[in-house]
């Protein structure tokens, strides 16, 4: 993952510590920007479907289908998935809301869909993708995370996660007033798909 150094700095900036100039210098500041950052990233962008962190990708069949019994078609998964959301329809083709529920389990992707197209969100973003509230709050939650290990401050850490909240609450407003409402766009359609859609990580639920 390619880390964003202004994010860093930005982060050390609000624990008035040193910045960095490269993620592999030798500081505890770099050290522990590499060690938080893809969490830091990782979970924001779990919060909430951002509009600049969306992709749309044709599923590669796969030949083995371990449960052929309940799931019609095996799919392979993109190699940066970060949550998968929902199936959408192949150009020039229309699947009905009951013919888009999947599952996600031990890599591999589960539907009754043939020609299978996922939207998702991707594990990692280029800094040059990031609206500026969402690096606000990528900033402030990283910084709370090096709040312990830079300043030796669990006071200061509380602060900064409040901080990180409201931010993260303003990205998520500002990301929700550039997009369409979804149900407006697609009908219903996906939103019935949502409902029943579920995402296996290991295991049956």
């Amino acid at each position: 993952m390619t880390i964003s150094i202004t994010v860093c700095n930005l982060a050390l900036g609000e624990l008035r510590a040193p910045p960095i100039a490269d993620i592999d210098e030798n500081s505890i500041e770099a050290r522990e920007c590499a060690r938080y950052y893809p969490q830091c990233l990782t979970l924001l962008l779990e919060r909430h479907e951002w509009s600049f962190a969306t992709k749309i990708a044709a599923l590669p069949a796969l030949t083995l289908n371990p449960r052929a019994s309940e799931w019609a078609h095996a799919y392979g998964l993109p190699a940066d998935l970060g949550t998968a959301k929902r199936l959408v329809p192949a150009v020039g083709e229309w699947v009905p809301a009951a013919g888009q529920c999947f599952i996600v389990e031990a890599g591999v992707l589960y539907a009754q869909t043939a020609n299978a197209v996922l939207e998702y969100s991707p594990n990692q973003v280029a800094e040059a993708a990031m609206p500026a509230m969402f690096v606000d709050a990528l900033a402030f939650a990283l910084a709370a995370r090096l709040a312990v290990p830079v300043r030796d401050s669990r006071e200061m850490k509380a602060q900064l996660l409040q901080q990180a909240e409201v931010a993260a609450q303003r990205a998520i407003a500002d990301d929700r007033n550039r997009q369409p409402q979804r149900d407006a766009q697609y009908d219903g359609t996906f939103t019935d798909q949502v409902l029943i859609a579920r995402t296996i990580t290991g295991g049956d639920i």
